[in-house]
């Protein structure tokens, strides 16, 4: 799934659409520049990037709720083309760790940084089967 704001462009993706339980849900989320300029992104903090995982709409978990984040103002400068990547996993667990259920979990990318034209970025939810 993607979303667009001016030159920016973030995309999210898994490895696959359906996950046995108790596997781990790879993901990727990419934030590209798409302009034929230098763009430049500023950051509130040393977070770059969030996922979400909802069911029905309820928050189920968040990558960021267990990490602390150093509290900077950092900038970066994507050139025409260019992208910040994002790897990591879902445990395929709440925000108590308590294993999930089987059933479908849509999937959000947030990209925290800032640009001339846009704030804070979500990617429309990209949904997964987690199987028996």
């Amino acid at each position: 799934m993607q979303q667009t704001a001016g030159a920016l462009r973030l995309e999210l993706s898994v490895g696959k659409a359906i996950y046995v339980a108790g596997e781990p849900v790879q993901w990727y989320l990419v934030a590209r520049n798409t302009g034929e300029t230098p763009l430049r992104v500023e950051f509130a903090s040393g977070q770059r990037f969030d996922l979400v995982v909802r069911q029905r709409g309820a928050l189920v978990w968040r990558w960021s709720h267990d990490k602390a984040f150093v509290q900077v103002v950092q900038e970066v400068t994507l050139r025409p083309g260019e992208a910040l990547t994002f790897r990591a996993a879902w445990g395929q667990t709440d925000l108590q760790g308590r294993r999930v259920e089987p059933g479908t979990y849509e999937l959000v990318g947030v990209f925290l940084g800032r640009t001339a034209q846009a704030g804070t970025l979500e990617t429309p939810p990209l949904v997964v089967r987690i199987t028996p």
